[in-house]
């Protein structure tokens, strides 16, 4: 499902989270105490993707919390993505001596609505966008907002900020690969850009993977 979105170097980790998942550590269970059921399966699915991933770098029995923004807490040395919609849950882990931040992103293929796509694209984005890659403009439109969003995740590593849709552009090219401009101020990030990211389609899926200040080879 993940195959080529990221570096090999990068772990990787994918399920449904409406299959049973084993329960999480203590302090695990503690995040979705008071959370719905759906919530639940989602969260205990994604650590424990995220537990297998960990012991690879061999770090055993880490409590996987959530920061102030929720967040994943990585162990010192590391860094990862989690992501989750309907059917599917994807976790990645690199060293973070090696990368500063990776986001990943995975969305059902189908329309964003209308109003919705009109906020998070800039104009002219998705119509670019389905130019380059054939999928239905509102389609195209889902793909963006993946790619922004795997883009905030790997982004806000270094510089602990939100940024908005507006924020950033977004161009896709035809092999997989999509470039990020920030248009926004933001000092951390200015002397990097752009930055680059892989996309896909499969099972039903839209997938994006970013990571900040390198380029993902072809």
């Amino acid at each position: 499902m993940l195959e080529g979105l990221l570096p090999d170097d990068v772990r990787t980790a994918w399920g449904d989270p409406r299959e049973d998942a084993p329960l999480g550590l203590p302090a695990e269970e503690a995040l979705i105490e008071r959370a719905v059921e759906k919530r639940k399966r989602e969260f205990r699915k994604a650590r424990a993707c995220a537990r297998g991933l960990l012991e690879a770098f061999g770090v055993r029995d880490f409590a996987l919390l959530s920061g102030a923004q929720r967040e994943p807490l990585w162990p010192s040395g590391l860094v990862g993505s989690v992501t989750h919609t309907e059917g599917l849950c994807a976790v990645v882990v690199g060293s973070g001596a090696r990368y500063a931040g990776l986001g990943i992103d995975v969305e059902p293929a189908q329309a964003l609505e209308a109003p919705i796509a009109k906020r998070v694209c800039i104009q002219g984005e998705f119509e670019r966008a389905s130019a380059v890659t054939k999928l239905e403009p509102l389609v195209a439109a889902r793909l963006v907002f993946s790619a922004k969003e795997a883009f905030y995740k790997c982004q806000f590593v270094q510089t602990r900020r939100y940024l908005g849709f507006s924020d950033v552009s977004v161009a896709f090219a035809a092999d997989g690969e999509f470039s990020v401009d920030v248009l926004a101020e933001v000092a951390e990030l200015a002397e990097a850009s752009p930055f680059f990211g892989r996309w896909a389609v499969r099972g039903g899926f839209v997938l994006t993977s970013s990571f900040v200040g390198q380029r993902l080879a072809p």
